[in-house]
């Protein structure tokens, strides 16, 4: 199963151990691994703060990152960073039609690294 992989930004900037970890976890159960180029940051401490735009911009990079992935899911190793992924990104596209559509289909394959594991 192709799978991919989120990392968050505090796992790249300040754990990066954590995000290794992650995917060696991932590999031991069969997962062919992707940790597609683009991905930054969810967007999360700009969704909280309330800088909608700063949010909007983040989940467009993210969404366009795994846009042509080819996975059947999208593996983060952070609850808060994966329902900011899955509940908030159809919600924060919504206004672009094509970006909508490309976020829910996202939305939908993203699961946090031990809901995705059991």
């Amino acid at each position: 199963m192709r799978v991919g992989f989120f990392a968050t930004c505090l796992v790249d900037l300040v754990r990066p151990k954590v995000g290794l970890a992650a995917v060696a976890l991932l590999e031991d159960a069969g997962c062919d691994v992707v940790v597609p180029r683009g991905q930054t940051c969810c967007g999360q401490p700009a969704y909280n703060a309330g800088a909608r735009d700063g949010a909007v911009a983040l989940a467009r990079q993210t969404v366009l990152a795994f846009a042509d992935a080819d996975v059947a899911y999208v593996v983060v190793p952070s609850g808060s960073c994966a329902a900011v992924l899955r509940r908030h990104y159809p919600e924060l596209l919504a206004d672009d039609p094509d970006m909508a559509v490309l976020a829910k289909k996202f939305s939908n394959k993203v699961y946090e690294l031990t809901a995705f594991l059991a």
